[in-house]
């Protein structure tokens, strides 16, 4: 068989952003970090969530393909402004309920390609 004849495939573009996003202090963490967590890993998206110092505010990074990180930005803008959308993966109602009114609208860096992975899956801290 010839080399010719074989396909060279474009490298996979990762990219990396990092998020922060307040949660309400009365609302505590309410199962939030295991649903992001969740929808990470439904999406193939790696990196972390974990509480900041103050405890009133979640962040981390996420990596990622181009296609996967718009869904998952999107994802969770549309959580924290309490809007339903239609899930490809379905997920437990009860911890959708939870999260609703939990966090405020993230804040996201500009997305940095990489030249290599960073994360190997998704994980809270």
């Amino acid at each position: 068989m010839s080399l010719d004849l074989v396909p060279e495939l474009a490298p996979l573009k990762i990219y990396l952003l990092t998020y922060e996003m307040d949660i309400p202090e009365e609302s505590g963490d309410g199962g939030l970090l295991s649903i992001v967590s969740l929808k990470a890993q439904q999406l193939k998206v790696c990196g972390f969530i974990a509480h900041t110092h103050s405890g009133r505010r979640v962040g981390g990074e996420l990596e990622g393909t181009e296609e996967a990180l718009h869904q998952m930005v999107e994802w969770l803008m549309a959580k924290a402004q309490g809007k339903d959308q239609q899930e490809e993966v379905a997920e437990p109602e009860e911890k959708i309920k939870g999260v609703r009114g939990q966090m405020t609208e993230p804040r996201f860096s500009k997305w940095t390609l990489q030249s290599r992975t960073k994360y190997d899956d998704f994980f809270q801290c």
